[in-house]
């Protein structure tokens, strides 16, 4: 299978946005005057950290199920305990939990504007997975029915 057909070009895109999120948050200021900041801080913490421990769960799950590529690895089983009882993709949620909350911590609305944009980029990129979910993993349509938040609990 060729790196477009496994959906490489979603990964390249992916470490783009990491790119453009680590530029942001150490290449722009935070804000350092302004009500609720302290407040902003610790939410952000606690996001990041509720982020931290939702992706190490998923993947810890995942095991050798786990691949970079939107396109499972071959032999992959259907994984539905843990987070993924409530969001299909709980990594994701994960990411963007990690990025925003380290952008509220920081008080730097560049990081957490760059960490929101992964919501529509993964949203777009679930079409390409979730068809390769249904063809390669048994029982990933019946899934896909019963769960049907793919990042976002009652969102999206």
């Amino acid at each position: 299978m060729t790196f477009s057909e496994r959906g490489g070009w979603w990964v390249v895109t992916q470490v783009v946005l990491v790119g453009l999120y680590a530029l942001a948050i150490l290449g722009t200021p935070g804000i350092d005057e302004g009500i609720g900041l302290g407040f902003a801080r610790i939410v952000g913490v606690g996001m990041a950290a509720v982020g931290a421990v939702i992706g190490g769960w998923a993947l810890a799950l995942l095991g050798r199920n786990f691949t970079i590529y939107p396109d499972p690895v071959d032999g992959a089983t259907l994984v539905d305990s843990g987070p993924y009882r409530l969001v299909r993709h709980p990594m994701y949620l994960a990411v963007v939990l990690g990025f925003v909350g380290l952008g509220l911590a920081a008080l730097n609305t560049a990081a957490v504007a760059v960490g929101l944009v992964f919501i529509p980029f993964f949203g777009a990129m679930l079409g390409f997975e979730e068809d390769r979910l249904v063809e390669k993993i048994a029982g990933y349509r019946s899934y896909r029915s019963a769960i049907p938040n793919r990042i976002i609990p009652r969102l999206m």
